[in-house]
């Protein structure tokens, strides 16, 4: 068995050591440069990958993905997905070697981006096509249905360069959405974005683009969130949007989360109360729209700041007390250290 890894780069120096010796038990190591001034090329190659130099304009991920693929080896049995960020554990391609099914087209894999993901970052080398311009994906194109394999605990740890901009994604997301205008997927990814650049009437407007759309509840229930907080930020009515979430996804703590900061913000309580107390009814989420800080201490911090102005002590120490192990160094843990306190001192008064 052949395993070929493949990968697109622009300035990526900073993690080409790494990826060189992560990936040294791959039969071939095809990067797909795209223009990089830092020297990423001449330190590949040195490390002995294979690259090459493209273009591609106006830039697409999924363009850039397809030429990558399409210089592999023909005899390459299984083509990895790899970023130069993304980094294989020391026996990950001796357990694709051993627990590859002859006969697939497709394989699972874990990813750890500081939650485990499930993703399909291994295929056979033909039959397969990248799509969209952001948020790409890779289909099957091939005769019949594809079929999968799991490689059990096969771990890609990603560790991403914070520092790099990530600002051309609003532009190639606009491109996503006008070509593919009843994509569900693109839609949120397209609200999402808006979101994360504060810009709150179109959060609006793409958000009820994706409404009217079929698609994961997941997504959808999303959605209303961003909504909600853009709701917010504008004035609006806030809260149906929240609660469209739950309406959505009961099953799902994230929902209840947008539930209960709303009432957090309009100091109402109980509602708050009851919603973050459905939160530790749920099971955790696992999916890419999951918020890890609702479940390590968020939901937490609401519940006891509800239960304290309920004038319920006990139980608003305990829930500020587990807020308290879960939340990171800074601010915020500082905050929740001080209601800590108020609870205390309430507590023993009593």
């Amino acid at each position: 068995m052949k395993i070929a890894v493949y990968s697109i780069a622009l300035n990526e120096i900073k993690h080409v050591e790494r990826y060189a010796e992560a990936t040294k038990f791959a039969d071939y190591r095809i990067v797909a440069d795209t223009g990089s001034t830092d020297g990423t090329q001449e330190a590949l190659r040195k490390a002995g990958v294979d690259v090459y130099d493209i273009r591609v304009r106006p830039w697409r991920f999924d363009v850039a993905r397809n030429v990558a693929l399409s210089l592999v080896p023909e005899d390459a049995d299984v083509c990895v997905i790899l970023d130069l960020d993304e980094v294989p554990e020391p026996k990950f391609f001796s357990k694709i070697k051993n627990n590859w099914v002859e006969g697939c087209q497709y394989g699972w894999i874990s990813m750890d981006t500081g939650s485990r993901w499930e993703r399909d970052r291994l295929h056979s080398r033909f039959g397969w096509v990248w799509k969209y311009p952001c948020h790409e994906v890779q289909l099957w194109y091939g005769e019949g249905e594809a079929k999968a394999c799991q490689i059990l605990n096969a771990v890609i740890k990603h560790q991403p360069d914070n520092e790099k901009s990530r600002g051309q994604y609003v532009e190639l997301l606009e491109m996503a959405v006008k070509e593919n205008p009843t994509d569900p997927r693109m839609w949120t990814y397209m609200t999402r974005e808006y979101y994360f650049h504060n810009r709150w009437k179109d959060v609006l407007k793409a958000g009820k683009t994706r409404l009217e759309l079929d698609g994961w509840d997941v997504e959808a229930a999303a959605t209303c969130r961003w909504m909600g907080e853009a709701a917010r930020f504008l004035g609006q009515d806030a809260q149906k949007w929240f609660d469209k979430g739950v309406q959505l996804l009961p099953e799902q703590g994230e929902s209840w989360y947008g539930v209960a900061i709303d009432a957090y913000r309009r100091n109402d309580w109980q509602r708050c109360l009851d919603a973050t107390t459905k939160i530790f009814e749920l099971p955790r989420s696992n999916h890419y729209c999951y918020e890890a800080a609702v479940w390590d201490w968020k939901a937490y911090d609401l519940a006891g700041v509800s239960a304290y102005n309920l004038k319920l002590y006990d139980i608003a120490e305990t829930f500020t007390s587990a807020a308290l192990q879960g939340v990171p160094e800074g601010d915020e843990k500082e905050r929740i250290k001080r209601n800590m306190e108020f609870c205390k001192r309430v507590t023993k008064g009593k």
